[in-house]
């Protein structure tokens, strides 16, 4: 178990301690973090500069040759040092997360010690437990993970058991137990600072995938895969009867070995040779498929229907040759009109399961490993392929023309009739014209007259699909991954947000449906938020999502401690330039953990980040609290009271509930309650907050300072004023009246805060676990 991980697991080492890991990609090279390389050599480890060819790096196969160093040196045209954006050059800032590149291959003098095999590649999976070892490759050390979401350039893991993650991690391979091969490099990790008052969380780890180290590597010989066994024969077979001859085979072989970066075998070549270089490395069974057609162009007929299904059952997430495969990232890499999550949901309608992906390159890697069912002539690549293409051809010719002409060529490889991708594109541009007009007679008919701008603005965007997608061509088909069998969809819709009671027997209010637009669709900034253990200075993360089909984006990270000053700073400067807020005030939402919920972040301003003045986030816009670990105890209390949300009744907690037990045994006795009310003396909120947290309350109010009978009144009066999307509002117009009435020290809405956790829109995909519990 687990042998190959051994045989090819390497310590990179500075003089005598470990400092980084890598793998064993050749016998003579290893793949680690360009970080690691820097931090080995003494250097700061961001440094994009070249390691001279004086500078060597000392490693370690520790399962090897234990005792054994060795000295190598970075290959000039594989290495990819740090960098903050994906085009260019800029730094990375220090401690910075969610950088790209940093990647680096050392080159050994020579073969690696005898006993030493390079590795197996495969992309990562969902769902398959992963582990990594730390830099000195004792297995005592070892961390186990699963991969969460794919959030270019790095995939997130979940860590599920094994050691603490710590510095020694990084350039290690990821390795899946399931399948036997690496799947990636660890790269960088996230956890509670040490000191923090709350008990350490288990770490988030980051990794590049397979396919990011290729797509940044470009002149990395392909990898290795685990030793195919399924349809091997099979391929043998059909390759007979279309190698028929042997300089066939020879020519089908030269062609293959170079384009794999493999030595050739030359007049000794034969099919079992052919066969091996091609399910041997990663991509391999594409390229053959290509080296065959281009020496036997006249081929045709069933035999090469049946290599291409064969060749699907030895390689079946592979369609797509290497420079295919680059070219497409590179085109895509222009590309930013596609949401990639609908797009597996609109070409994928009926799979069972959809991994989360936040990159359109992630998004095809998925789609690539599905197959077209029943008499669909168009494969779901290619499908996704069009889609982006028509979205992009909105803004201007590229890089949609160029899609246009990548798809046709693929297509013929793929043995897709060309006249069945033009009328996929023609059909996918009538839909959405059709779309947009009818968009326009219902505002027509629905709208005053100055509107009709907004409301075509809003018809051209929004590209989301129906069930009337089934005359287009690809949601009438069940899709499936190869290997399973389609599933009918479930006909599912929102829940409703209408008008709900009221618990004091008045009217329904109207807020929710005529007050403005729903908060699920009201642009936001997301802060997860750790306090130091004064509370006093924070590290934090900050994503934007500006509304529509904006996709989630890390816009901030900032792991050097700072002021509140500081974070309000840096909020504002995200809501100017990252989130369009027209017309509707932006929601800031703080993420934070149990322990720190009662800390007064909607009360921070900032003295210098507004024109106008001090900047306060509390009543200029929506500030909301958000819980970010809700155990899996408390999950269930959080659904149940979730579904009954829109009729819920509201419980005050006071001065009589102080005690826990009191407190969770009201709880306990009202399942359908979704607000609560907070009222008694400071000292006892964080405890009540807590433990509304662990029966799954979303929503509480209460005032920081003041308490009593008058206090609860006009606190439920608040609440049972409207329906519960309205509550941010509401706070905030409370908060803005208590600025505005200066000379009004006793105002409600001064020492006002909301704890607001109701699944009105999900959280960023790249988070911590800790955030995926608090919505389904």
């Amino acid at each position: 178990m687990d042998q190959p991980l051994f045989r090819s697991f390497v310590s990179v080492r500075d003089t005598g301690r470990a400092v980084g890991a890598g793998v064993l990609l050749a016998d003579d090279a290893v793949l680690t973090c360009a970080h690691v390389v820097n931090s080995a050599l003494g250097r700061d480890r961001y440094d994009q500069t070249l390691p001279g060819p004086g500078q060597a790096v000392r490693v370690r196969l520790p399962h090897v040759a234990p005792d054994r160093d060795l000295t190598a040196r970075v290959e000039p045209a594989l290495w990819s040092p740090p960098r903050a954006t994906a085009g260019g050059s800029r730094p990375v800032p220090p401690g910075a997360h969610l950088h790209h590149g940093d990647l680096a291959v050392l080159r050994l003098p020579g073969p690696a010690p005898a006993g030493a095999e390079p590795a197996p590649f495969l992309p990562h999976a969902y769902g398959n437990e992963v582990i990594a070892l730390w830099a000195s490759g004792h297995p005592l050390p070892t961390v186990r993970a699963v991969p969460r979401v794919s959030a270019p350039p790095w995939v997130a893991l979940d860590v599920v058991g094994g050691t603490e993650v710590r510095e020694g991690f990084s350039g290690g391979p990821l390795w899946d137990r399931d399948r036997q091969a690496v799947v990636g490099l660890v790269v960088a990790d996230h956890r509670t600072p040490a000191g923090a008052r709350q008990p350490q969380a288990a770490a988030t780890l980051y990794a590049i995938s397979v396919p990011a180290i290729e797509a940044e590597l470009p002149e990395l010989p392909p990898p290795l895969v685990p030793t195919a066994r399924r349809g091997v024969q099979q391929l043998l077979a059909v390759l007979e009867t279309i190698l028929t001859t042997p300089d066939a085979v020879r020519g089908c072989e030269e062609l293959l070995a170079s384009r794999l970066l493999r030595p050739s075998l030359g007049p000794g070549a034969d099919l079992d040779r052919l066969v091996g270089l091609a399910v041997g490395v990663r991509r391999g069974v594409p390229e053959l498929l290509q080296a065959v057609r281009e020496v036997m162009p006249a081929g045709g007929g069933p035999q090469w229907e049946r290599l291409r299904r064969v060749a699907r059952a030895v390689s079946p997430g592979e369609s797509l040759t290497r420079k295919q495969q680059r070219d497409l990232n590179g085109l895509l890499a222009h590309c930013g009109r596609t949401d990639p999550r609908r797009l597996l949901a609109d070409v994928l309608p009926h799979a069972i399961e959809l991994p989360a992906v936040t990159g359109l390159a992630d998004a095809l890697d998925v789609l690539e490993g599905f197959e077209a069912q029943g008499a669909q002539p168009m494969p779901p690549l290619l499908q996704g392929v069009v889609r982006i293409g028509v979205d992009e051809s909105e803004a201007g010719a590229y890089p949609a023309e160029d899609l246009e002409a990548w798809t046709e060529r693929t297509a013929l490889r793929l043995g897709v009739d060309v006249a069945a991708v033009r009328q996929y594109a023609a059909d996918v541009r009538g839909y959405r014209a059709e779309r947009a007009r009818a968009a326009e007679q219902h505002t027509r008919r629905s709208f005053h007259p100055t509107d009709l701008h907004a409301a075509r603005n809003a018809a051209h965007h929004d590209t989301r699909q129906t069930a009337g997608w089934a005359d287009v061509g690809s949601a009438a088909v069940g899709m499936a991954p190869l290997g399973t069998a389609p599933v009918e969809a479930a006909t599912t819709g929102p829940a409703p947000v209408g008008p709900a009671p009221s618990v004091n027997g008045s009217r329904p209010s109207r807020y929710g449906t005529e007050g403005g637009a729903r908060l699920s669709e009201v642009p936001r900034v997301q802060v997860e938020l750790l306090p130091t253990a004064t509370g006093r200075h924070y590290t934090y993360q900050v994503w934007a999502w500006s509304g529509g089909d904006a996709p989630h984006r890390l816009v901030l990270a900032r792991d050097t401690e700072v002021t509140s000053e500081q974070v309000v700073d840096d909020i504002h400067r995200v809501l100017v330039e990252e989130i369009r807020e027209d017309p509707e005030p932006a929601l800031v939402e703080f993420f934070l953990p149990a322990a720190w919920l009662g800390l007064p972040v909607d009360r921070w301003e900032s003295f210098d980040s507004d024109e106008d003045g001090p900047f306060g986030l509390g009543f200029t816009r929506r500030v909301v609290i958000r819980t970010a670990r809700r155990s899996r105890e408390s999950y269930a209390g959080w659904k149940r009271r979730t579904a009954a949300l829109d009729t819920a009744r509201s419980l005050v907690l006071d001065h009589g509930s102080t005690d826990r037990k009191v407190a969770r045994a009201r709880l306990e006795l009202q399942p359908e309650v979704g607000t609560v009310i907070v009222c008694c003396e400071p000292r006892h909120h964080g405890a009540l907050l807590r433990q509304c947290v662990q029966a799954g309350v979303h929503t509480v109010l209460w005032h920081r300072e003041e308490h009593g009978e008058s206090v609860a009144a006009g606190l439920l009066e608040l609440v049972e004023g409207g329906h519960h999307t309205q509550l941010p509002e509401t706070v905030r117009l409370e908060r803005a009246k208590a600025v505005a009435e200066a000379a009004s020290t006793g105002h409600r809405g001064r020492q006002l805060s909301l704890m607001y956790d109701a699944p009105d829109h999900r959280p960023p995909q790249l988070a911590p676990d800790a955030w995926v519990l608090t919505q389904p």
